[in-house]
């Protein structure tokens, strides 16, 4: 019985983390997209997850994904941005860019 549990234990986080993962990938397209209408450059490397939570206020999606990353404003200044996920139900990213002139937040399908 332990063995059946511990099983079902390991398939679990390697579901979770495959998810998570190709959720990774999803937001570095989402964020390039952004990125790229705004006259931005998206540095790839850097889109990496940063938080996942429980979301109440959503009926619809009870888990918030969020990655991080970082884009170049002219090529040298470096601001920060999060992708933002409803799990499991929603494929649509908020994508919230921190711009000099203020937050820029945009949802992209």
């Amino acid at each position: 019985m332990i063995e059946l549990f511990i099983f079902l234990l390991v398939t679990g986080s390697i579901v979770a983390w495959w998810q998570l993962m190709q959720g990774r990938q999803r937001a570095r397209k989402a964020a390039g997209k952004v990125c790229g209408n705004h006259g931005l450059q998206l540095l790839d490397d850097t889109v990496s997850l940063s938080s996942v939570t429980w979301d109440r206020t959503n009926p619809n999606s009870r888990i918030r994904v969020n990655y991080g990353f970082e884009f170049a404003t002219n090529g040298a200044r470096r601001r920060t941005g999060v992708a933002s996920m409803g799990f499991p139900s929603s494929y649509t990213f908020t994508i919230t860019l921190d711009l000099e002139e203020g937050r820029l937040i945009e949802a992209v399908s």
